[in-house]
Protein backbone atom coordinates (compact mmCIF):
# COMPACT_ATOMS: atom_id res chain seq x y z
CA UNK A 1 0.00 0.00 0.00
CA UNK A 2 1.17 3.31 -1.16
CA UNK A 3 2.37 5.46 2.24
CA UNK A 4 3.62 9.20 2.72
CA UNK A 5 1.13 12.31 2.49
CA UNK A 6 3.81 15.38 2.38
CA UNK A 7 2.27 18.13 0.30
CA UNK A 8 3.94 18.72 -2.74
CA UNK A 9 1.38 21.94 -3.92
CA UNK A 10 -2.00 22.99 -4.34
CA UNK A 11 -3.83 22.25 -7.77
CA UNK A 12 -4.08 25.03 -9.99
CA UNK A 13 -7.03 26.41 -11.68
CA UNK A 14 -7.45 24.15 -14.48
CA UNK A 15 -6.34 21.03 -12.65
CA UNK A 16 -9.52 21.44 -9.82
CA UNK A 17 -11.66 21.68 -12.92
CA UNK A 18 -10.82 17.68 -13.89
CA UNK A 19 -10.73 17.06 -10.20
CA UNK A 20 -14.26 18.02 -9.57
CA UNK A 21 -15.31 16.33 -12.18
CA UNK A 22 -14.04 12.76 -11.45
CA UNK A 23 -14.71 13.10 -7.19
CA UNK A 24 -18.74 13.63 -8.87
CA UNK A 25 -18.33 10.95 -11.71
CA UNK A 26 -18.57 13.36 -14.10
CA UNK A 27 -15.56 12.79 -15.97
CA UNK A 28 -13.35 9.73 -14.87
CA UNK A 29 -10.04 9.35 -16.87
CA UNK A 30 -8.16 9.59 -20.46
CA UNK A 31 -6.48 6.70 -21.70
CA UNK A 32 -4.44 6.43 -24.53
CA UNK A 33 -4.19 2.61 -25.47
CA UNK A 34 -0.80 1.57 -27.90
CA UNK A 35 -0.03 -1.30 -29.44
CA UNK A 36 3.48 -2.88 -28.33
CA UNK A 37 5.08 -5.80 -30.25
CA UNK A 38 8.37 -7.24 -29.72
CA UNK A 39 10.18 -10.51 -31.67
CA UNK A 40 9.91 -13.21 -28.98
CA UNK A 41 13.34 -14.00 -28.33
CA UNK A 42 13.22 -10.02 -27.09
CA UNK A 43 11.53 -11.72 -23.52
CA UNK A 44 12.47 -14.35 -23.81
CA UNK A 45 12.61 -16.41 -20.71
CA UNK A 46 11.54 -13.41 -18.68
CA UNK A 47 7.84 -12.78 -17.27
CA UNK A 48 6.39 -10.31 -19.51
CA UNK A 49 4.94 -8.89 -16.42
CA UNK A 50 7.89 -8.52 -14.66
CA UNK A 51 9.50 -6.79 -17.62
CA UNK A 52 7.09 -3.97 -18.17
CA UNK A 53 6.88 -3.56 -14.23
CA UNK A 54 10.48 -2.68 -14.47
CA UNK A 55 10.01 -0.55 -17.40
CA UNK A 56 7.04 1.09 -15.40
CA UNK A 57 9.14 1.80 -12.17
CA UNK A 58 11.96 3.89 -14.47
CA UNK A 59 8.90 5.79 -15.85
CA UNK A 60 7.37 6.55 -12.49
CA UNK A 61 10.76 7.48 -11.31
CA UNK A 62 11.30 9.87 -14.51
CA UNK A 63 7.44 11.50 -14.48
CA UNK A 64 7.12 13.01 -11.03
CA UNK A 65 3.13 13.43 -11.71
CA UNK A 66 2.88 9.88 -11.52
CA UNK A 67 4.09 9.61 -8.18
CA UNK A 68 1.53 11.88 -6.06
CA UNK A 69 -1.79 11.18 -4.98
CA UNK A 70 -4.89 13.66 -4.78
CA UNK A 71 -5.79 14.98 -0.83
CA UNK A 72 -9.28 16.53 -0.37
CA UNK A 73 -10.44 16.02 -4.18
CA UNK A 74 -14.41 16.21 -3.26
CA UNK A 75 -13.62 19.86 -1.49
CA UNK A 76 -12.40 23.30 -3.11
CA UNK A 77 -8.86 23.42 -2.16
CA UNK A 78 -7.68 20.10 -3.43
CA UNK A 79 -3.76 19.55 -3.44
CA UNK A 80 -1.07 17.25 -4.62
CA UNK A 81 0.90 15.11 -1.89
CA UNK A 82 3.96 13.64 -2.81
CA UNK A 83 4.24 9.43 -1.83
CA UNK A 84 6.98 7.53 -0.22
CA UNK A 85 6.58 4.13 -2.00
CA UNK A 86 3.56 2.58 -4.47
CA UNK A 87 2.72 -0.93 -4.88
CA UNK A 88 2.79 -1.17 -8.82
CA UNK A 89 0.76 -4.57 -8.18
CA UNK A 90 -2.19 -2.31 -7.91
CA UNK A 91 -1.56 0.08 -10.89
CA UNK A 92 -0.41 -2.56 -13.63
CA UNK A 93 -2.72 -5.60 -14.34
CA UNK A 94 -1.73 -8.42 -17.24
CA UNK A 95 -4.75 -9.80 -18.94
CA UNK A 96 -5.02 -12.35 -21.94
CA UNK A 97 -7.22 -12.91 -24.40
CA UNK A 98 -8.87 -15.65 -27.01
CA UNK A 99 -8.48 -13.89 -30.16
CA UNK A 100 -6.50 -10.58 -31.36
CA UNK A 101 -10.39 -9.00 -31.68
CA UNK A 102 -10.71 -5.22 -31.17
CA UNK A 103 -13.76 -6.03 -29.96
CA UNK A 104 -12.46 -6.80 -26.57
CA UNK A 105 -10.64 -4.11 -26.44
CA UNK A 106 -12.84 -1.50 -26.79
CA UNK A 107 -15.00 -3.35 -24.59
CA UNK A 108 -12.08 -3.36 -21.99
CA UNK A 109 -11.53 0.57 -22.48
CA UNK A 110 -15.70 0.88 -21.79
CA UNK A 111 -15.28 -0.43 -18.58
CA UNK A 112 -11.99 1.41 -17.47
CA UNK A 113 -13.51 4.52 -18.29
CA UNK A 114 -16.05 4.17 -15.78
CA UNK A 115 -14.19 3.35 -13.02
CA UNK A 116 -13.01 5.86 -10.30
CA UNK A 117 -9.72 5.86 -9.21
CA UNK A 118 -9.42 4.35 -5.34
CA UNK A 119 -8.00 5.83 -2.36
CA UNK A 120 -6.75 8.82 -4.36
CA UNK A 121 -5.02 10.50 -1.09
CA UNK A 122 -2.89 7.77 -0.64
CA UNK A 123 -2.78 6.28 -4.28
CA UNK A 124 -1.57 8.04 -7.68
CA UNK A 125 -4.63 7.94 -10.09
CA UNK A 126 -3.26 6.04 -13.32
CA UNK A 127 -3.37 2.19 -14.33
CA UNK A 128 -1.89 0.47 -16.79
CA UNK A 129 -3.58 -2.52 -17.89
CA UNK A 130 -1.20 -5.12 -20.20
CA UNK A 131 -3.47 -6.76 -22.74
CA UNK A 132 -2.27 -9.90 -24.66
CA UNK A 133 -2.69 -11.89 -27.44
CA UNK A 134 -1.94 -15.78 -26.41
CA UNK A 135 -0.26 -17.02 -29.81
CA UNK A 136 2.56 -14.83 -31.60
CA UNK A 137 2.26 -14.60 -34.92
CA UNK A 138 5.47 -14.86 -37.63
CA UNK A 139 7.43 -14.94 -34.20
CA UNK A 140 6.10 -11.63 -33.07
CA UNK A 141 4.57 -10.82 -29.34
CA UNK A 142 1.67 -7.85 -29.52
CA UNK A 143 0.66 -6.39 -26.50
CA UNK A 144 -2.16 -3.43 -26.24
CA UNK A 145 -1.45 -1.72 -23.29
CA UNK A 146 -3.89 0.52 -21.56
CA UNK A 147 -2.71 3.68 -19.66
CA UNK A 148 -5.79 5.27 -18.15
CA UNK A 149 -5.04 8.35 -16.14
CA UNK A 150 -7.02 11.19 -13.70
CA UNK A 151 -7.35 14.40 -16.04
CA UNK A 152 -5.95 16.90 -13.28
CA UNK A 153 -2.23 14.80 -13.89
CA UNK A 154 -2.37 14.45 -17.32
CA UNK A 155 -3.48 15.73 -20.57
CA UNK A 156 -3.72 13.54 -23.90
CA UNK A 157 -0.16 14.67 -25.35
CA UNK A 158 0.84 13.45 -21.46
CA UNK A 159 -0.34 10.03 -22.54
CA UNK A 160 1.91 10.06 -25.45
CA UNK A 161 4.83 10.95 -23.67
CA UNK A 162 4.29 8.23 -21.35
CA UNK A 163 3.93 5.47 -24.27
CA UNK A 164 7.16 7.37 -25.53
CA UNK A 165 9.22 6.69 -22.17
CA UNK A 166 7.49 3.34 -21.79
CA UNK A 167 8.68 2.04 -25.00
CA UNK A 168 12.80 3.63 -24.56
CA UNK A 169 12.81 1.71 -21.13
CA UNK A 170 11.37 -1.38 -22.71
CA UNK A 171 13.79 -1.44 -25.65
CA UNK A 172 17.18 0.12 -23.54
CA UNK A 173 16.20 -0.80 -19.11
CA UNK A 174 18.10 1.63 -17.36
CA UNK A 175 21.01 0.77 -15.70
CA UNK A 176 19.92 2.58 -12.91
CA UNK A 177 19.42 1.52 -9.65
CA UNK A 178 15.53 0.95 -8.79
CA UNK A 179 14.26 0.14 -5.23
CA UNK A 180 11.77 -2.12 -5.59
CA UNK A 181 11.16 -4.96 -3.48
CA UNK A 182 8.21 -7.30 -4.12
CA UNK A 183 6.24 -4.57 -6.31
CA UNK A 184 6.70 -2.09 -4.34
CA UNK A 185 8.70 0.75 -5.61
CA UNK A 186 10.42 3.33 -3.05
CA UNK A 187 10.56 6.85 -3.81
CA UNK A 188 13.52 9.45 -3.60
CA UNK A 189 12.54 11.76 -0.70
CA UNK A 190 13.26 14.47 -2.79
CA UNK A 191 10.49 15.57 -5.20
CA UNK A 192 9.72 18.21 -7.16
CA UNK A 193 6.11 18.84 -8.86
CA UNK A 194 5.77 20.85 -12.39
CA UNK A 195 4.31 24.08 -11.52
CA UNK A 196 0.52 24.40 -12.87
CA UNK A 197 -0.56 25.68 -16.31
CA UNK A 198 -1.47 28.97 -14.95
CA UNK A 199 2.25 29.35 -13.94
CA UNK A 200 4.25 28.65 -16.81
CA UNK A 201 1.61 30.27 -19.57
CA UNK A 202 1.58 34.42 -18.92
CA UNK A 203 -2.35 34.98 -19.39
CA UNK A 204 -3.37 38.12 -20.50
CA UNK A 205 -6.89 39.52 -19.77
CA UNK A 206 -8.43 42.91 -20.93
CA UNK A 207 -11.37 43.74 -19.01
CA UNK A 208 -13.65 43.96 -21.92
CA UNK A 209 -12.77 40.09 -22.02
CA UNK A 210 -13.27 39.27 -17.90
CA UNK A 211 -16.61 40.77 -17.81
CA UNK A 212 -17.87 39.90 -21.09
CA UNK A 213 -17.07 36.30 -20.00
CA UNK A 214 -18.56 36.50 -16.29
CA UNK A 215 -21.69 38.24 -17.46
CA UNK A 216 -22.48 35.40 -19.97
CA UNK A 217 -21.51 32.84 -16.99
CA UNK A 218 -23.21 34.57 -13.74
CA UNK A 219 -25.23 37.20 -15.25
CA UNK A 220 -29.31 37.14 -15.03
CA UNK A 221 -30.50 35.61 -17.67
CA UNK A 222 -33.78 37.84 -18.47
CA UNK A 223 -30.15 40.49 -19.36
CA UNK A 224 -28.82 38.08 -21.94
CA UNK A 225 -29.48 38.23 -25.68
CA UNK A 226 -31.27 35.53 -26.47
CA UNK A 227 -29.66 33.12 -29.17
CA UNK A 228 -31.18 32.95 -32.74
CA UNK A 229 -30.78 28.83 -32.18
CA UNK A 230 -30.04 26.92 -29.47
CA UNK A 231 -27.54 23.89 -30.65
CA UNK A 232 -28.41 20.64 -30.87
CA UNK A 233 -26.32 18.81 -28.49
CA UNK A 234 -28.61 15.87 -28.07
CA UNK A 235 -30.87 14.96 -24.13
CA UNK A 236 -30.33 17.27 -21.27
CA UNK A 237 -27.45 16.54 -18.91
CA UNK A 238 -28.10 13.76 -16.51
CA UNK A 239 -25.30 11.95 -14.27
CA UNK A 240 -27.12 8.73 -14.99
CA UNK A 241 -26.85 6.48 -16.78
CA UNK A 242 -22.61 6.63 -16.37
CA UNK A 243 -22.00 4.09 -19.06
CA UNK A 244 -19.14 5.22 -21.84
CA UNK A 245 -19.89 3.76 -25.35
CA UNK A 246 -17.33 3.20 -27.55
CA UNK A 247 -16.53 3.02 -31.69
CA UNK A 248 -13.46 2.88 -33.32
CA UNK A 249 -12.34 3.64 -36.49
CA UNK A 250 -8.65 2.98 -38.34
CA UNK A 251 -7.04 4.55 -41.19
CA UNK A 252 -4.94 2.00 -42.28
CA UNK A 253 -0.80 2.98 -42.44
CA UNK A 254 -1.03 2.37 -46.23
CA UNK A 255 -3.40 5.14 -46.44
CA UNK A 256 -2.92 7.05 -43.53
CA UNK A 257 -0.10 9.11 -45.23
CA UNK A 258 -2.51 10.14 -48.59
CA UNK A 259 -5.39 11.03 -46.15
CA UNK A 260 -2.65 13.93 -44.77
CA UNK A 261 -1.57 14.77 -48.17
CA UNK A 262 -4.61 15.59 -49.18
CA UNK A 263 -5.55 17.85 -46.68
CA UNK A 264 -2.06 20.08 -47.36
CA UNK A 265 -3.06 20.10 -51.14
CA UNK A 266 -6.29 21.53 -50.00
CA UNK A 267 -4.52 24.00 -47.36
CA UNK A 268 -5.88 22.73 -44.38
CA UNK A 269 -5.22 19.70 -42.09
CA UNK A 270 -6.90 16.59 -40.44
CA UNK A 271 -8.71 18.07 -37.60
CA UNK A 272 -10.41 20.93 -39.24
CA UNK A 273 -11.62 18.09 -42.11
CA UNK A 274 -12.91 15.67 -39.66
CA UNK A 275 -14.94 19.27 -38.39
CA UNK A 276 -16.44 19.10 -41.48
CA UNK A 277 -16.70 15.51 -42.36
CA UNK A 278 -18.70 15.14 -38.69
CA UNK A 279 -21.04 17.84 -39.51
CA UNK A 280 -21.87 16.62 -42.42
CA UNK A 281 -22.50 13.60 -40.95
CA UNK A 282 -25.10 14.98 -38.06
CA UNK A 283 -26.33 17.24 -40.53
CA UNK A 284 -28.08 14.60 -42.20
CA UNK A 285 -28.35 11.98 -39.66
CA UNK A 286 -30.69 14.49 -36.81
CA UNK A 287 -33.72 15.19 -37.86
CA UNK A 288 -33.64 19.00 -40.25
CA UNK A 289 -36.49 20.25 -36.97
CA UNK A 290 -33.86 20.13 -34.36
CA UNK A 291 -30.64 20.48 -36.89
CA UNK A 292 -30.47 24.30 -37.10
CA UNK A 293 -26.93 25.16 -34.99
CA UNK A 294 -24.21 22.67 -34.03
CA UNK A 295 -21.34 24.03 -32.06
CA UNK A 296 -18.29 21.85 -31.81
CA UNK A 297 -14.44 22.21 -30.07
CA UNK A 298 -11.38 21.81 -30.66
CA UNK A 299 -8.78 21.03 -27.27
CA UNK A 300 -5.45 23.45 -28.42
CA UNK A 301 -1.92 22.15 -26.85
CA UNK A 302 -0.25 25.36 -24.94
CA UNK A 303 2.90 23.96 -24.61
CA UNK A 304 4.36 26.24 -27.26
CA UNK A 305 3.28 29.08 -25.41
CA UNK A 306 4.80 28.00 -22.06
CA UNK A 307 7.20 31.36 -20.82
CA UNK A 308 10.24 28.94 -20.08
CA UNK A 309 10.68 25.59 -22.07
CA UNK A 310 12.21 23.29 -19.47
CA UNK A 311 15.29 21.34 -20.38
CA UNK A 312 14.97 18.85 -23.51
CA UNK A 313 15.43 14.97 -22.66
CA UNK A 314 13.06 15.56 -19.72
CA UNK A 315 10.39 13.55 -20.21
CA UNK A 316 8.39 14.47 -17.10
CA UNK A 317 9.21 18.15 -17.85
CA UNK A 318 6.33 18.82 -20.00
CA UNK A 319 3.90 15.92 -18.45
CA UNK A 320 0.77 17.44 -16.72
CA UNK A 321 -2.28 19.51 -17.98
CA UNK A 322 -1.43 22.09 -20.44
CA UNK A 323 -4.52 22.80 -22.52
CA UNK A 324 -7.12 24.93 -23.63
CA UNK A 325 -10.31 24.86 -25.99
CA UNK A 326 -11.78 26.85 -29.38
CA UNK A 327 -15.18 26.86 -29.99
CA UNK A 328 -17.09 26.60 -33.17
CA UNK A 329 -20.19 27.43 -34.32
CA UNK A 330 -22.16 25.97 -37.44
CA UNK A 331 -25.62 28.40 -38.70
CA UNK A 332 -28.00 26.52 -40.51
CA UNK A 333 -26.67 27.54 -43.62
CA UNK A 334 -23.85 26.12 -43.34
CA UNK A 335 -25.96 22.88 -42.34
CA UNK A 336 -28.62 22.25 -45.04
CA UNK A 337 -29.24 21.90 -48.39
CA UNK A 338 -26.95 20.33 -51.22
CA UNK A 339 -23.60 19.25 -50.02
CA UNK A 340 -20.65 18.51 -52.41
CA UNK A 341 -17.14 17.73 -52.00
CA UNK A 342 -16.25 21.21 -52.47
CA UNK A 343 -18.15 22.55 -49.51
CA UNK A 344 -16.32 19.94 -47.36
CA UNK A 345 -13.38 21.44 -48.03
CA UNK A 346 -14.38 25.01 -48.05
CA UNK A 347 -15.40 24.26 -44.23
CA UNK A 348 -12.35 22.68 -43.07
CA UNK A 349 -10.30 25.55 -44.65
CA UNK A 350 -12.23 27.97 -43.23
CA UNK A 351 -12.16 26.11 -39.93
CA UNK A 352 -8.27 25.74 -40.56
CA UNK A 353 -7.94 29.81 -41.02
CA UNK A 354 -10.29 30.47 -37.46
CA UNK A 355 -7.86 27.98 -35.74
CA UNK A 356 -4.82 29.81 -36.63
CA UNK A 357 -6.41 33.08 -35.87
CA UNK A 358 -7.14 31.99 -31.85
CA UNK A 359 -3.60 30.81 -31.74
CA UNK A 360 -2.00 34.33 -33.05
CA UNK A 361 -4.11 35.67 -30.18
CA UNK A 362 -2.66 33.04 -27.36
CA UNK A 363 -2.48 33.70 -24.26
CA UNK A 364 -4.44 36.94 -24.81
CA UNK A 365 -8.36 36.78 -23.89
CA UNK A 366 -8.18 32.79 -23.29
CA UNK A 367 -10.91 31.41 -22.17
CA UNK A 368 -8.78 28.96 -20.08
CA UNK A 369 -7.44 31.35 -18.08
CA UNK A 370 -10.98 32.34 -16.66
CA UNK A 371 -11.55 29.12 -14.11
CA UNK A 372 -9.72 30.79 -11.61
CA UNK A 373 -13.16 32.85 -10.82
CA UNK A 374 -14.81 29.76 -10.53
CA UNK A 375 -14.60 29.16 -6.87
CA UNK A 376 -16.90 26.23 -6.32
CA UNK A 377 -16.55 23.46 -8.91
CA UNK A 378 -18.95 21.31 -7.19
CA UNK A 379 -21.74 23.80 -6.85
CA UNK A 380 -21.14 24.47 -10.71
CA UNK A 381 -21.39 21.33 -12.00
CA UNK A 382 -24.48 20.18 -10.21
CA UNK A 383 -25.56 23.55 -11.47
CA UNK A 384 -25.91 21.99 -15.47
CA UNK A 385 -28.01 18.79 -14.48
CA UNK A 386 -31.44 19.15 -16.57
CA UNK A 387 -29.90 22.10 -18.69
CA UNK A 388 -28.61 21.38 -22.08
CA UNK A 389 -24.94 20.75 -22.70
CA UNK A 390 -23.26 23.57 -25.07
CA UNK A 391 -21.41 21.36 -27.48
CA UNK A 392 -22.26 19.00 -29.92
CA UNK A 393 -18.60 17.28 -30.45
CA UNK A 394 -15.33 17.84 -29.83
CA UNK A 395 -12.16 16.68 -32.12
CA UNK A 396 -9.36 16.37 -29.91
CA UNK A 397 -6.02 15.18 -31.66
CA UNK A 398 -2.84 14.77 -29.96
CA UNK A 399 -0.98 14.35 -32.90
CA UNK A 400 1.38 10.97 -33.46
CA UNK A 401 3.98 9.20 -31.34
CA UNK A 402 7.22 7.88 -32.98
CA UNK A 403 6.74 4.16 -32.47
CA UNK A 404 10.29 3.31 -33.06
CA UNK A 405 12.89 3.94 -29.74
CA UNK A 406 15.41 6.84 -30.20
CA UNK A 407 18.58 5.08 -31.27
CA UNK A 408 16.97 1.81 -32.82
CA UNK A 409 18.26 2.19 -36.48
CA UNK A 410 15.17 0.13 -37.59
CA UNK A 411 16.86 -3.52 -35.52
CA UNK A 412 14.38 -5.38 -34.72
CA UNK A 413 13.04 -5.17 -30.93
CA UNK A 414 10.40 -3.41 -29.29
CA UNK A 415 7.90 -0.79 -30.97
CA UNK A 416 4.72 0.84 -31.15
CA UNK A 417 2.33 0.12 -33.90
CA UNK A 418 -0.71 1.88 -32.87
CA UNK A 419 -2.36 4.17 -30.72
CA UNK A 420 -5.76 4.97 -30.01
CA UNK A 421 -7.01 7.93 -27.70
CA UNK A 422 -10.03 7.37 -25.82
CA UNK A 423 -12.21 9.76 -23.60
CA UNK A 424 -14.83 8.20 -21.40
CA UNK A 425 -18.52 9.51 -20.67
CA UNK A 426 -18.10 13.43 -19.99
CA UNK A 427 -21.66 14.14 -18.15
CA UNK A 428 -21.22 18.07 -18.83
CA UNK A 429 -19.16 18.02 -22.07
CA UNK A 430 -19.73 17.49 -25.79
CA UNK A 431 -22.48 14.90 -26.70
CA UNK A 432 -19.97 13.38 -28.86
CA UNK A 433 -15.98 12.53 -28.38
CA UNK A 434 -14.13 12.43 -31.52
CA UNK A 435 -10.15 11.35 -30.61
CA UNK A 436 -7.62 10.92 -32.77
CA UNK A 437 -3.76 9.74 -32.37
CA UNK A 438 -1.18 8.11 -34.74
CA UNK A 439 1.75 6.22 -34.96
CA UNK A 440 4.58 8.37 -37.77
CA UNK A 441 4.40 5.08 -40.60
CA UNK A 442 1.60 4.22 -38.88
CA UNK A 443 -2.09 3.95 -38.58
CA UNK A 444 -4.08 6.42 -37.56
CA UNK A 445 -6.99 5.90 -34.88
CA UNK A 446 -10.31 7.45 -34.54
CA UNK A 447 -12.34 6.99 -31.11
CA UNK A 448 -15.65 7.88 -31.12
CA UNK A 449 -17.27 8.31 -27.39
CA UNK A 450 -20.49 9.18 -25.78
CA UNK A 451 -22.33 8.44 -22.99
CA UNK A 452 -25.00 6.35 -22.82
CA UNK A 453 -28.49 7.61 -23.69
CA UNK A 454 -27.62 11.21 -24.60
CA UNK A 455 -27.10 10.86 -28.15
CA UNK A 456 -28.41 7.41 -30.35
CA UNK A 457 -26.04 4.61 -30.99
CA UNK A 458 -27.64 4.64 -34.39
CA UNK A 459 -26.39 8.11 -34.85
CA UNK A 460 -23.04 7.54 -33.77
CA UNK A 461 -22.87 4.49 -35.91
CA UNK A 462 -23.98 6.53 -39.00
CA UNK A 463 -21.23 8.48 -37.95
CA UNK A 464 -19.02 5.59 -38.03
CA UNK A 465 -19.97 4.22 -41.22
CA UNK A 466 -20.24 7.70 -42.89
CA UNK A 467 -16.53 8.87 -41.99
CA UNK A 468 -15.00 5.28 -43.00
CA UNK A 469 -16.68 5.88 -46.64
CA UNK A 470 -16.23 9.56 -47.20
CA UNK A 471 -12.20 8.96 -46.03
CA UNK A 472 -12.02 6.15 -48.00
CA UNK A 473 -13.59 7.99 -50.94
CA UNK A 474 -11.86 11.11 -50.73
CA UNK A 475 -7.86 9.23 -50.66
CA UNK A 476 -9.36 7.52 -53.79
CA UNK A 477 -10.62 10.61 -55.85
CA UNK A 478 -13.82 9.42 -55.73
CA UNK A 479 -17.17 11.78 -55.61
CA UNK A 480 -18.80 11.60 -52.16
CA UNK A 481 -21.72 9.79 -51.50
CA UNK A 482 -24.13 11.28 -49.26
CA UNK A 483 -26.43 8.92 -49.02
Amino acid sequence: METGHRQARALGPCERYSSSRHALGFYKCVINTCRYTVPTSGVQGQSVYEVFERALASVVLDIPSLRVGIKDEETSSPYFVFLSAINLHLHLEYHEVSKDLDVELIQKLEHQHDQYFPDISSRPPWKVIIVSTPHPANGVLAFDVIFAVHHSIADGRSTAAFHTKLLNELAYPSVRPIQLSGHVLSLPPSQQLSPPLEEVVAFKQSWGFVLGTLFRELGPAWLSRPSKAIPWTGKLITPEPFQTNLRLIVVPAEVAPSVLAICRQHGTTLTPLLHSLVLASIAKLVPAKDAQVFCSSTPLDLRPYISDHPPSGKPGALFGVLVTTQAHHFESHEIHGDRDEDDIWKTAVNLRGRMKKHLETVPKDDIISMLSWVTDWRKYWLSKIGKPRETTWEVSNIGSIHGIPSGSHLQPGWQIRRSIMSQGATVAGAAIGVNVAGVAGGDICISLSWQEGIVETDLVEGMVLDLQRWLGQLVRGEKLAWK
